[in-house]
């Protein structure tokens, strides 16, 4: 079966609130010389897979009272138009009482209205058109599975998931899709909720006692996902998720009202979002604008507390604490690259911890330790180990991949003991590839399993001022009942209002002869060719390769260039043998990126907040006015 989307703009990412005073409201003409004859058109409908670039060229006019509309006056013949009958949609107010026997009535296909499709995906009607060759079409909101094989998303049964269309920017916008009405086998009740997962499922409230009771056609919507990067119609991965933006419903786009479970509860299926974000974080570690609080001249002031787990020589804590955060610990099991961030971080006291991760989160999974008061942050940052997933680890050790991927394996474990509001992960660019998808998939799982929000895209960091083509998959997630911040915008490139590119020269030309790490300098075989030093320099690694050397040809860079190069500032102690500073270096998230990401989030985490107080502040004004 073959259909096509139209994208319309909306207030956030899969706003499911109604819709008629967005796009759709009252009825729509689509005009013959603006595109082909409705035959034509029915043409197409059948002829391109699952296109969500094929647009439908509607003129919008608002009418609520007439049924249909033809405005003859901007047509030669009437036969060269088609009548959308468009009816608005309002939000439901539903009571859902799982109790009731399954219908397998007549099938109805009216606005408001939940269908399962012949290919097994699903549509929330939002209209009925009708074509002027008298062909009939559905349009609405449409959802598949959660096990899904391209959404990278756990399996939950009768778990569905509204796509999305995001841009480049990961900005999103409602895809409705629009299919044959012959396409529709069944009615369906789908509720969207955003209550969390372990509060209210199907398994746990709705399914039959016996197993030999037919499944009830009732299915929950909690998350919506960007359709962008990758195709949906194979049964195999059709390509890299370079991008994506899967995004946890919040308290405006759930539906209204109640479901009795089958043991006779009243489960609310929309409930505010300080309660979910209370239900995961606790009563206690839920103070908006900052959870760390401090005096300054006699004003109270609120910092968002930070922690950073696989901390490494501290490149995305410099960042982090340039950018205004409140840092409360680090650990890392490298014990050269926790002596350099000792160093660097000594006097912030903060707890800076050699261990591995394992022992970490089961210290901090210990109720009422100190360990589990210090690892409840505002923002986490994570970077896994990335030598499983590294494209240049071409000889791997086994042993050491074994050991690395049981790291990765406890994010899910860290998300539990620091419940972070907002966490970050850095992590090679080839974990998107195709035949590392299980992996990936895993990761994404990781924070779904949670109730997180999640968004990812492979960035260029040159276009964040670091002088290197350094690509690596940025990760941003936002946790129960908490809005997902927008991606940081680029300030460096070559568009209106960007500053210029860096170059290898801007970092390393003002380092002075007598700086720190300067003289450790890697050796070279013999002399190369010269170069500009206007150009990026190729990816920092963890050992100087065969283009990493002195623009001038006669020399490697020294460790101090390569940290540079690493946006590290020239007075950064680095702690060990050369060979050890390499690989701290080359490891490190460059703390220019790291500090202009975390400005950027917390600028939007404060601003979530005083929205946040704002309103609960007039909703007390108005009770004591009532």
């Amino acid at each position: 079966m073959d259909w096509f989307t139209d994208p319309v703009a909306s207030r956030g990412a899969g706003d499911l609130s109604s819709l008629q005073s967005q796009q759709l409201a009252g009825d729509q003409v689509l005009r013959h010389n603006q595109r082909q004859t409705a035959q034509s058109e029915s043409q197409k409908l059948c002829s391109d897979p699952y296109r969500n670039d094929e647009k439908l060229a509607i003129s919008t006019t608002v009418n609520d009272n007439d049924d249909e509309l033809i405005t003859l006056d901007e047509a030669n013949d009437v036969n060269d138009l088609m009548v959308i009958k468009v009816q608005p949609v309002p939000k439901p107010t539903v009571v859902v009482d799982a109790r009731d026997p399954t219908s397998n009535g007549a099938l109805v296909l009216k606005p408001g209205c939940g269908v399962e499709l012949e290919d097994h995906s699903f549509l929330t009607i939002t209209e009925t058109i009708t074509s002027s060759s008298s062909t009939r079409y559905i349009r609405g909101h449409r959802l598949l599975l959660q096990n899904h094989c391209e959404l990278l998303m756990p399996e939950r049964h009768h778990e569905l998931v509204q796509l999305v269309n995001i841009d480049k920017e990961l900005n999103t916008e409602v895809a409705l899709w629009t299919v044959p009405i012959d396409a529709a086998v069944r009615n369906c009740k789908i509720i969207y909720t955003n209550q969390q997962y372990e509060e209210l499922n199907y398994q746990k409230d709705i399914q039959p006692g016996s197993s030999d009771e037919d499944d009830k056609h009732i299915y929950f919507c909690r998350y919506t996902s960007g359709h962008t990067n990758v195709g949906i119609d194979g049964h195999k991965p059709s390509g890299p998720p370079k991008t994506g933006r899967i995004e946890h419903l919040r308290s405006h786009q759930a539906d209204g009202g109640t479901l009795i479970t089958r043991g006779g509860q009243h489960i609310q299926l929309r409930i505010p979002d300080a309660q979910v974000r209370k239900q995961w974080r606790g009563e206690v570690d839920c103070v908006l604008g900052g959870s760390h609080v401090e005096q300054y001249d006699g004003m109270e002031m609120k910092r968002y507390t930070f922690g950073d787990a696989f901390a490494g020589a501290g490149g995305t804590s410099w960042g982090a604490r340039a950018a205004g955060l409140k840092m409360k610990f680090a650990f890392d099991l490298d014990p050269w690259a926790v002596q350099t961030y000792q160093q660097n971080f000594g006097l912030t006291g903060m707890q800076i911890l050699q261990m591995d991760v394992h022992d970490f989160v089961k210290k901090a999974a210990l109720a009422g330790s100190d360990m589990a008061k210090t690892c409840l942050v505002d923002i986490l940052h994570m970077s896994p180990p990335c030598q499983p997933f590294c494209g240049a680890n071409r000889r791997p050790n086994l042993a050491d991949n074994e050991r690395n991927l049981g790291a990765f394996g406890r994010v899910a474990d860290l998300l539990d003991v620091c419940k972070p509001r907002i966490a970050t992960l850095e992590e090679s660019k080839s974990i998107t590839d195709v035949d590392k998808r299980k992996h990936f998939t895993e990761l994404i799982g990781f924070f779904i399993q949670k109730g997180y929000s999640v968004q990812w895209k492979v960035l260029d960091l040159e276009c964040w001022g670091v002088p290197q083509t350094r690509k690596r998959v940025i990760l941003i997630a936002s946790g129960p009942g908490e809005k997902l911040p927008t991606l940081l915008k680029p300030t460096h490139g070559r568009g209106p209002g960007l500053e210029k590119l860096p170059g290898i020269g801007t970092a390393i030309r003002n380092i002075p002869d007598n700086a720190l790490h300067h003289d450790e300098i890697p050796r070279m075989e013999g002399p190369k060719p010269g170069y500009d030093d206007d150009r990026l320099c190729p990816t920092i690694m963890t050992k100087a390769k065969a283009k990493h050397y002195h623009p001038d040809g006669h020399r490697r860079f020294s460790v101090r260039e390569h940290a540079a190069l690493q946006t590290f500032p020239h007075f950064f102690v680095f702690c060990g043998p050369t060979v050890e500073k390499m690989k701290q270096v080359g490891n490190a998230v460059p703390p220019v990126f790291s500090e202009k990401m975390f400005r950027d989030l917390t600028q939007q985490l404060l601003a979530f907040d005083l929205a946040e107080l704002a309103e609960l502040s007039r909703a007390a004004n108005g009770s004591k006015d009532w």
